[in-house]
């Protein structure tokens, strides 16, 4: 099943009397290679991306290529991942799956939680490195007996399309997953949707693997 997650954290970067610090810390962040490969624990930044992020990572991570300006994905093995997502289009819900693609909303989090195929835990409060948002967890149910879903390879009824990427591949939920997403609203102006989601049934296990890194996320002067 073709699983790609949404999404995107932030953190704000210390300024003022730790600039020097900051610079240096930044130097030991490594680029994130361009091909499928497995990450040496430690200290990585975006290049495409935007806004730029870091992040540090511990055994048993890869990347996932390809990086675009809207979205950058890491993995543990092939069915559980982190993905960074700055949104600009959004599948409408629709009771084939066919495609209809729209401009993102305002409020993703709304979006979320209104989509007739989603089930959705309330939104809690969260702040990640320094900048407020909202989580909640996602699983896909309801779906129509004829949905077919636009993930190419996922398979009819497999999955429901999410975002539209700049690449011209969705991201899609698949139904055997689970889901934790994190929204925020004010990244250096931008709107991003953090995300990690594993099959359902390992997900209790993942999520504090995912947790660690995401709390050590950086925003970076771009």
């Amino acid at each position: 099943m073709v699983v790609a997650v949404l999404v995107v954290v932030g953190l704000a970067l210390a300024l003022g009397a730790c600039g020097a610090g900051g610079s240096k810390e930044e130097a030991k962040a490594r680029p994130l290679p361009e091909e499928e490969k497995a990450l040496r624990p430690g200290e990585y930044r975006s290049e495409e991306f935007k806004p730029s992020l870091s992040f540090r990572v511990g055994k048993g991570w890869s990347s996932a290529p390809l990086e675009a300006s809207d979205v950058l994905v890491i993995a543990q093995g092939e069915t559980k991942v982190i993905g960074f997502v700055k949104a600009q289009e959004v599948y409408k819900p629709t009771k084939t799956g066919t495609p209809n693609v729209v401009d993102a909303p305002e409020d993703m989090v709304g979006w979320f939680q209104q989509h007739p195929y989603l089930q959705t835990d309330k939104p809690e409060p969260v702040t990640v490195g320094g900048v407020k948002g909202m989580q909640f967890d996602v699983v896909v149910e309801d779906l129509p007996e004829d949905y077919t879903v636009v993930c190419p390879g996922c398979g009819v009824g497999s999955g429901v399309g999410i975002f539209r990427l700049s690449t011209g591949y969705p991201v899609a939920f698949g139904q055997a997953d689970k889901f934790r997403l994190i929204v925020l609203e004010d990244v250096k102006g931008e709107t991003v949707t953090l995300a990690f989601s594993s099959p359902a049934t390992e997900f209790d296990e993942f999520a504090p693997e995912a947790q660690k890194v995401i709390d050590t996320v950086k925003w970076r002067d771009s």
